[in-house]
């Protein structure tokens, strides 16, 4: 699992995914912008951390855990290659575009193409 096919995979899944800095605007619908968050290695051990920032608009907050369920109930079937490992957060209120705004991080552990012989 990478950072293109988790996207591929929320994108199939029927959710509006962005990549940093691509999404324009105010929140008129529920959006993601999915993150690589880095990775760490432990010999052959390679952990990637994927966030997924979660805008909602602020219209619409009493549906916004629902929204969120609904993704985490979407990302389960790849448990355990994929695992949350922290989130939801706080809901932050974002002004400037309309949004509430939450995250989940989720962890990928693969081998690492690196640190063999």
């Amino acid at each position: 699992m990478d950072w293109k096919r988790l996207y591929l995979y929320l994108k199939e899944h029927g959710y509006d995914v962005y990549s940093m800095g691509q999404h324009k605007g105010k929140c008129t619908a529920p959006y993601i912008v999915l993150c690589n968050n880095g990775s760490t290695r432990t010999g052959v051990i390679e952990y990637s951390l994927y966030e997924l920032l979660l805008y909602y608009p602020t219209a619409e907050y009493s549906n916004f855990e629902s929204y969120i369920d609904g993704i985490e109930k979407a990302l389960n079937p790849l448990f355990p290659t994929l695992k949350l490992t922290d989130g939801p957060g706080v809901h932050y209120l974002d002004t400037d575009i309309n949004a509430y705004m939450t995250s989940l991080t989720y962890q990928v552990q693969k081998f690492s193409a690196t640190n063999r012989v």
